[in-house]
């Protein structure tokens, strides 16, 4: 009876073991008796022309820095290719596996891409987050998250109402492209996570390239992303456009000043020359130093100049009329009176109208400056902003 009892345990025992090693099991012990007895990293995957390497990118976040012309990416990358090596799809209950995950990649041949305009490459922790996953038919996926920061040369003739492009060149380093050829894959080989944005950016779109390069040591296979971004113009409007055309409207507040208040008009004048031209040096320091001329400089300089044009405006006002003040009333004879009616009258129209024009300086001169800075605004603006 005692005998019979072990013997039925021993039978549950035999039946747990054997039930234990699962399809998975097998295939992993099959795996890594290939990397162990029939496999050689050292050599690429068999196969006529080169190794076909396709290539995802996941953008888990994204920084822009127009001061510095860089963008740190935080990327999940992938790269797909097969090795007909480990493949065990013959194996018993192959049928059942999907993949075999690996933690470990270094028994295997990788390919050796390389980020060529990154100016620094690292990994996201002291162990890197990678993974590798061996499909039956030797498919394999290799996915590593990576933390980029890379050049982004901008264009900022059209600052604040700039678009610009930063490119993402993933390229061999020693395998040229008789042994590896990089490719992205057409429907998803550049995703993005949900709620991703860059300050004072957003994403208008990307497209893929080729970006092979010819060295004397051969040709290099290369895959290019370039992602589209496009500046907000709502926080530039608040920080800068409205508030340089506060200033100009408060200095033309200098009209409404009667003439004697000499003092008043100027400080209303000054007060803004000097309050935007500290802004505008304390702005151009916040970006990126261009030897050209932005649109922001273009709109700065014109306000700047309108408030200059004001002050001037306000002190030969008051000149006019403390000479105006000078002059003592002088009598006239009839005689003389014949003569200036005598004068007037060989002068025609022309003489005329430049008299009314210097009795109405003062007004047309009002008009001018209004007039001037309305019209560069509504040309900048339709410019700029209506063409994109």
């Amino acid at each position: 009876m005692v005998s019979a009892w072990l013997m039925l345990m021993m039978m549950a025992v035999m039946a747990s073991q054997s039930a234990a090693v699962t399809p998975v099991a097998k295939a992993t012990t099959e795996l890594t008796r290939i990397l162990t007895e029939d496999y050689d990293k050292k050599i690429r995957p068999p196969g006529s022309g080169g190794t076909q390497v396709k290539l995802q990118v996941y953008f888990r976040n994204i920084d822009i820095d127009d001061v510095t012309m860089e963008a740190n990416f935080d990327i999940t990358f992938r790269m797909l290719w097969n090795d007909s090596r480990l493949a065990y799809s013959t194996m018993p209950g192959a049928d059942r596996v999907e993949y075999v995950p690996l933690l470990d990649p270094s028994p295997l041949w990788l390919p050796d891409p390389f980020f060529k305009n990154a100016e620094i490459t690292q990994y996201k922790s002291i162990h890197p987050e990678l993974y590798l996953r061996v499909f039956p038919d030797g498919n394999i996926i290799y996915s590593t998250r990576i933390s980029l920061r890379q050049s982004c040369p901008m264009d900022l003739r059209r600052f604040p109402h700039d678009t610009q492009t930063c490119m993402i060149k993933v390229a061999s380093y020693g395998y040229t492209t008789k042994d590896v050829d990089l490719t992205l894959l057409s429907s998803q080989s550049v995703e993005f996570g949900t709620g991703i944005h860059a300050d004072r950016f957003q994403f208008e779109g990307y497209s893929t390239e080729i970006c092979n390069s010819r060295t004397s040591t051969g040709e290099y296979s290369c895959a290019q992303v370039n992602m589209k971004i496009r500046r907000e113009f709502g926080t530039y409007l608040t920080e800068c456009y409205i508030p340089c055309m506060f200033l100009v409207v408060v200095a033309w507040f200098s009209f409404l000043v009667p003439e004697g208040q000499f003092v008043g008009r100027v400080l209303l004048t000054l007060v803004p020359l000097i309050a935007l031209t500290s802004f505008s040096n304390a702005y151009k320091s916040s970006l990126a130093s261009v030897p050209y001329i932005t649109a922001m400089d273009t709109f700065i300089g014109v306000s700047l100049c309108i408030l200059f044009f004001t002050l001037v405006y306000v002190i030969l006002c008051n000149a006019r009329s403390a000479k105006k003040g000078e002059e003592k009333p002088s009598v006239s004879s009839e005689e003389d009176g014949e003569v200036k009616t005598a004068r007037e009258a060989e002068g025609g129209w022309v003489r005329r109208l430049a008299h009314q024009i210097k009795e109405r300086a003062e007004y047309l001169s009002r008009v001018a400056l209004i007039g001037v800075y309305f019209f560069f605004l509504f040309v900048y603006f339709v410019a700029f902003c209506g063409t994109g």
